[in-house]
């Protein structure tokens, strides 16, 4: 007859193996470059968590961030989508892209219901 002890021990590490399997599957996908393009660069770049990073390829490349915004595409998505879509912190990077001047939220009315 197995003793309670055991019976812990089997049901938590049933749980530690499910719990780590479930973050394994969850990962978040790192985005890297398919060329060495300074387009390329800026996407990696947009949607990473650094400001400074961003900011410094960008002046690197010798574009200004209106530029990138309205020209540059990601994987046929605007850059502003794309970061939205694959950043890390989104919000922050498109901040920093549109100085703070492009708003994400989006109002829904229904005119059927009025």
């Amino acid at each position: 007859m197995k003793t309670l002890t055991q019976k812990i021990t089997k049901t938590l590490t049933v749980i530690v193996l499910t719990l780590s399997t479930i973050s394994v599957a969850n990962a978040a996908s790192k985005v890297v470059a398919a060329d060495d393009y300074i387009t390329s660069k800026i996407c990696v770049a947009a949607v990473g968590e650094s400001k400074i990073q961003l900011r410094n390829v960008i002046e690197d490349s010798g574009l200004n961030k209106r530029f990138v915004v309205k020209n540059i595409t990601c994987n046929d998505q605007n850059i502003l989508e794309f970061v939205q879509e694959y950043g890390e912190k989104p919000k922050k990077m498109v901040n920093v892209l549109t100085n703070g001047k492009y708003n994400a939220n989006v109002n829904i009315t229904d005119l059927a219901a009025n």
